[in-house]
């Protein structure tokens, strides 16, 4: 599955954490797609109930559920992600919450990236303990 780049766990710390970040909102945007999903609902369902997860409000929460979960290298990347100076802002969401939200989104592209997909599905069934779709 998705081998068509390898990467080792140095080149990936190695990266720009906005690279991080836009695998991770990619990978995040499919995730909470499926997540939805259910054969009686209409697409706008759909749209609707996925945006509300895919919200920089949302990923902060998120990412506040499972910080007690961390690694080590897995604070670094969050941290990292959280400090980055960023030009651009989210026009829904406060620099707080924006700022969480990509430090999420750079932990889960960490993780994809590395091929720490147990790892991954950890975090994620940590995030959305708790949720009703």
């Amino acid at each position: 599955m998705f081998d068509n780049q390898n990467f080792s766990e140095e080149e990936v710390l190695a990266m720009p954490i906005t690279s991080l970040a836009f695998v991770g909102d990619a990978f995040f945007t499919l995730f909470a797609r499926t997540k939805v999903l259910n054969k009686h609902a209409k697409s706008g369902t759909f749209h609707v109930k996925a945006t509300a997860l895919v919200n920089a409000h949302s990923q902060s929460e998120f990412l506040d559920k499972i910080k007690t979960n961390l690694t080590d290298v897995e604070q670094d990347v969050v941290r990292r992600a959280r400090n980055t100076h960023t030009s651009s802002k989210s026009k829904n969401a406060g620099l707080a919450d924006y700022k969480r939200s990509t430090a999420f989104e750079a932990l889960l592209g960490y993780l994809f990236l590395t091929k720490k997909l147990q790892r991954l599905n950890e975090i994620l069934d940590l995030s959305f303990q708790g949720v009703v779709l």
